[in-house]
């Protein structure tokens, strides 16, 4: 028993010392510190896993470092919490590359050919390749102007028509994350593939739900055929369905976003066949992110009386009575509601779990100082920024609906901590799109009726389930709510004016800068 037992401390022992000396033998003096090496290469780990999605904020509170090293077996990870070392790494977008980080998932998430990988994969960081061209092609459709004024149209008209159809309903009682997940799945995907819209059929419907939750899955290439095998056939019914829309045309009585997804597909000679799998790419752009912020959206209204009240008296000055309809301007929502915009981003600092990454294409002194070496991958943690005291004050972590509110002579926050949207070349195209239909979604439902846990108390759902790949959590558990009708009268949605973007992020309020010629 004794020989035994030092048999094994001896091994424990020599293991130890061989890691630790691995770990000092490969760590560069110039690299960020390495941090939580207990036991090198395991504890980093460990505490992963443990602490989940509180991981990054945890580390930067116990070791207050701008940025620091994980060595696991494998690439060292480099994680950032500086949000100066944030704009640096933004501005070197080639040496430190999400593009190809976008390359190396394709086959494995969507399962396109190997000739179409190569082509998404080749020269990923210069210009020209389809990577650095994809945004270039898709500005247009997405930016403010006429082909986002249409998607915007037909995406309100579409919540407008059903919600007019629930108030006839009067009082009812709904599953609130699974009901608004239906409205903005149609909505989003009305706006944006038109009359042949593939998600009307509810078989589709129901194929994304199953397939979007193990995107992690596919991701990481875990064989998913075998071990998430309900989300591998509905992927590939999915894949049939998008060959028929492609095959027939459908797309061209789409919006101009579905219509530039196409174009370039053509020109780098990809065949519609396989667009039809990259279009699975597109349908996660458009809905993982836009349907969690959606139902946060409308908890942190509905669940907060004060909220409430301040949303819904800011919002009715721009309602205008005639007869008994009730109408509402959309640039009015997005101009002359800051309380609304500033909740909205308030929900989105609050509850945003994404982290932004890239992968170091070549060995790259950062600011200066820190030694990030090829192959290894960058993390810059939405959580980190949302939840620094320096930035957002002591109360961190309260929800402040009024937060983004500006207030005369106050100082504003440093734009680039505000990491909802992301930011620098993989900043969301598709930001405007989203925040106009969620803002008016809010509104509409704030205008029209009263929600109330049908319980009797409204308790903000854990999260701990929600897939990774989400930048905005899905509740583990939905909420039973009871849905009133405020009043019979008839509302409708104006579209005068509203072809100007809004000030979400700091890209945009540097664009407005100059445009005013400040």
């Amino acid at each position: 028993m004794s020989s035994n037992f030092v048999l094994v401390v001896s091994i424990v022992g020599s293991t130890y010392v061989f890691l630790l000396s691995l770990l000092r033998l490969t760590q560069d003096a110039r690299e960020p510190p390495s941090i939580g090496n207990a036991i090198p290469f395991v504890t980093p780990i460990w505490t992963m896993i443990s602490k989940g999605v509180h991981f990054h904020r945890l580390m930067r509170d116990k070791y207050n470092l701008p940025i620091y090293t994980l060595r696991l077996p494998g690439p060292r990870i480099y994680v950032i919490n500086s949000a100066p070392l944030i704009t640096s790494v933004q501005s070197k977008f080639r040496a430190l590359s999400f593009t190809a980080i976008e390359a190396s998932i394709a086959a494995n998430v969507i399962g396109v050919s190997k000739a179409t990988n190569n082509i998404i994969g080749h020269d990923v960081t210069k210009d020209g390749s389809y990577l650095m061209s994809f945004p270039k092609y898709v500005h247009s459709a997405l930016s403010a102007g006429p082909g986002l004024d249409a998607m915007n149209r037909r995406s309100i008209q579409v919540i407008t028509q059903s919600l007019d159809r629930w108030a006839k309903e009067g009082t009812t009682t709904i599953k609130l994350f699974a009901w608004v997940r239906h409205e903005l799945l149609l909505a989003s995907t009305e706006g944006v593939y038109g009359p042949k819209n593939p998600f009307r059929d509810p078989a589709m419907e129901k194929a994304w739900y199953t397939f979007e939750p193990s995107l992690m899955m596919f991701v990481l290439n875990i064989l998913p055929r075998v071990f998430a095998r309900e989300a591998y056939k509905a992927r590939e019914y999915m894949v049939k369905i998008w060959e028929r829309y492609f095959d027939e045309g459908s797309y061209e009585q789409g919006s101009e976003l579905i219509k530039t997804r196409v174009k370039i597909n053509n020109d780098f000679g990809i065949p519609l066949k396989e667009t039809a799998r990259i279009e699975l790419g597109g349908s996660q752009a458009i809905l993982s992110n836009t349907i969690p912020a959606t139902f946060w959206m409308i908890y942190h209204i509905f669940s907060n009386p004060v909220v409430f009240k301040d949303v819904k008296a800011e919002l009715y000055k721009g309602v205008r009575e005639d007869e008994g309809v009730c109408t509402i301007d959309l640039s009015y929502v997005k101009s002359s509601c800051p309380i609304l915009l500033s909740t909205f981003k308030e929900m989105m600092r609050h509850n945003s779990s994404s982290s932004a990454t890239r992968i170091a294409m070549e060995d790259h002194l950062l600011d200066g100082k820190y030694l990030l070496k090829k192959g290894s991958t960058i993390m810059m943690p939405a959580m980190v920024q949302h939840t620094d005291r320096s930035i957002w004050g002591d109360d961190t972590q309260d929800f402040n609906h009024m937060r983004f509110v500006r207030q005369p002579g106050a100082k504003r926050t440093n734009p680039v901590a505000f990491r909802g949207f992301g930011g620098g070349t993989t900043l969301c195209p598709g930001r405007h799109f989203a925040t106009t239909e969620i803002l008016m979604f809010s509104a509409l439902m704030v205008l029209r009726f009263d929600l109330d846990p049908a319980d009797g108390k409204w308790i903000a759902p854990p999260t701990a389930k929600s897939p990774l790949v989400n930048a905005l959590p899905v509740p583990d558990n939905d909420i039973s709510t009871v849905m009133r009708p405020v009043s019979d009268k008839v509302w409708t949605v104006s579209f005068s004016g509203y072809d100007q973007g809004m000030e979400i992020v700091a890209e945009d309020i540097e664009n407005a800068t100059h445009a005013n010629g400040h």
